[in-house]
């Protein structure tokens, strides 16, 4: 069977910002997040994760429990 959770890789920039009077500051930088994705709805699952591992453990735990509900309904 087909996991209904996917994990998703998305870019995101980081804006830092400057205080009154700082004439200058840091230029934007580029990171990545991770999202967990519903295949059904194409909508996202709950925060995003800086570390892909994290996102991994909790998309796995979602499928276990999809699973175990589609088998007893």
């Amino acid at each position: 069977m087909e996991d209904i959770f996917v994990v998703k890789r998305c870019n995101r920039i980081i804006i830092h910002g400057r205080r009154a009077g700082e004439s200058s500051h840091q230029p934007p930088e580029a990171a990545v997040w991770y999202r967990i994705t519903d295949t059904r709805t194409q909508g996202f699952i709950g925060d995003g994760y800086d570390l892909e591992e994290d996102a991994l453990h909790v998309c796995q735990q979602l499928n276990a429990r999809s699973q175990v509900s589609e088998r007893q309904g």
